[in-house]
């Protein structure tokens, strides 16, 4: 980016404005670079330079509506950054005022702003700072106010604005473009995801009209299962029969005996998954369904090592990682209450897990897996599809946010590259100096 050209120009006339409290300020003012505007300023107890620059953060308006105010010129050759001196810092009550004012409204300054916050601070001439005392700070906020005021008057304020504006604009291309690019992204998730909740409806629709295979009826000859511990040392052999195959759709009610084992066991398609039409994965509860619509809910829970169990276990998605050793640990709660519930101890637990994993093998082994999670799809397929739908609903709305902030970035990318591409405003700037002489005003 080419800056303005500069020219020398002599400064401003002497200018005196009210410091209510403090006497009189005798400022001369001139433009820099960038469309900062240096005050050099000389008062009762105050003296220095101050410079406003013009400046808007990321995502704010394009032509800055703020402004903040640097204490001191140029930055010295010897460092950069805050914490670097700069010539003619103001001296005020005999303090050196050093960094500079957070953001301010030039429309609507006044003392009662907080814009001498940690930025601003005392510095001695070993570069150690300290809060500005409070003396010091009443008059630097009386000068800060008074500059500010002054400059929201220029006649060349505009002209400083764009110039300002156009100084900053490849940093602000730069992050529309971040911007731009982080929308696009997350755009095209959605319309993915979008593309598969519609995917999932049109899949639930199918399973409704597709013709259920038969269910085989209750096996009435029992099982001996052996069960293992996590470790592979064998606990026993279970007594597995068949009570009920369709208490919910896909649900089989298996009675087990054996080993400190007693009870019902309810195995079926995990209750959570719902990646597909046709859901996968395991879900045991301990007991049988109390009704014909919630699985969750359960009569006659099992007794592990005397200590009678509730809730269950989900596998989500896939079954074919489970064997008769792994998942290692698996759920085991004790009901305190109605709502409430604790984990069982540690050996029932353990107990609890090794039963748990060959069920769900003999679950999995049936001929007729696939008609029971057929079965359990068909009988959810209303939920199934109204949760479908409301995601869509959900996603098609955030498609529209995005879209409209993707336009809105576009478009201020386009008023920063016009700034950079256009002519450069017409000012005259004056070299940054050193400070200059002041007299006190008469």
């Amino acid at each position: 980016m080419t800056s303005a050209p500069v020219e020398e120009a002599s400064r401003s006339p002497e200018t005196e404005v009210s410091l209510p409290g403090f006497g009189v300020l005798t400022i001369h003012t001139s433009a820099l670079e960038h469309g900062q505007s240096r005050y050099e300023i000389l008062g009762r107890r105050i003296r220095g330079t101050l410079v406003v620059v013009p400046s808007t953060p990321n995502g704010g308006p394009v032509i800055p509506t703020a402004v903040r105010v640097r204490f001191g010129d140029a930055q010295e050759s010897s460092g950069s950054g805050w914490s670097a001196p700069r010539s003619d810092e103001p001296i005020v009550h005999g303090v050196r005022i050093h960094g500079y004012t957070d953001a301010i409204n030039p429309r609507t300054v006044s003392r009662s702003d907080h814009f001498l916050t940690s930025d601003a601070v005392a510095r001695s001439d070993s570069g150690r700072t300290r809060r500005i005392p409070d003396g010091a700070r009443a008059l630097t906020e009386a000068a800060v106010v008074a500059v500010v005021k002054h400059w929201h008057q220029r006649a060349d304020r505009t002209a400083l604005l764009r110039a300002a504006a156009r100084s900053s604009a490849a940093d602000h291309v730069r992050h529309e473009d971040q911007q731009i690019a982080r929308l696009q992204a997350e755009l095209q998730t959605v319309r993915d995801e979008r593309a598969a909740a519609r995917q999932r409806i049109r899949q639930v629709a199918g399973l409704v009209r597709r013709r259920q295979p038969d269910v085989q009826p209750p096996v009435t000859k029992a099982a001996r299962v052996p069960f293992i511990g996590p470790d592979g040392v064998p606990m026993g052999i279970l007594t597995v029969r068949e009570k009920e195959v369709g208490v919910l759709p896909g649900r089989v009610v298996y009675e087990v005996d054996g080993g400190r084992v007693r009870g019902t066991w309810t195995v079926g398609p995990d209750l959570y998954d719902y990646s597909q039409a046709i859901p996968q994965g395991i879900y045991i509860s301990y007991g049988r369904p109390a009704s014909g619509t919630s699985p969750r809910a359960c009569l006659g829970e099992t007794t592990v090592n005397g200590v009678q169990l509730s809730g269950g276990w989900a596998h989500p998605r896939r079954s074919d990682d489970i064997t008769p050793t792994s998942p290692d640990h698996l759920p085991a709660q004790v009901r305190l209450g109605p709502t409430t519930s604790t984990s069982a101890p540690a050996a029932t637990s353990q107990r609890a897990s090794a039963v748990l994993r060959p069920l769900a093998l003999h679950y999995l082994a049936r001929p007729d897996e696939g008609a029971l999670r057929i079965a359990a799809g068909k009988q959810r397929a209303g939920t199934a599809a109204a949760a479908a739908r409301e995601r869509l609903c959900r996603l098609r709305k955030r498609d529209s946010l995005l879209t409209s902030r993707l336009r809105r970035h576009r478009a201020r990318r386009q008023e920063y590259v016009a700034l950079l591409t256009g002519p450069c405003p017409a000012l005259t700037v004056e070299p940054t100096r050193g400070p200059l002489p002041l007299k006190p005003a008469a």
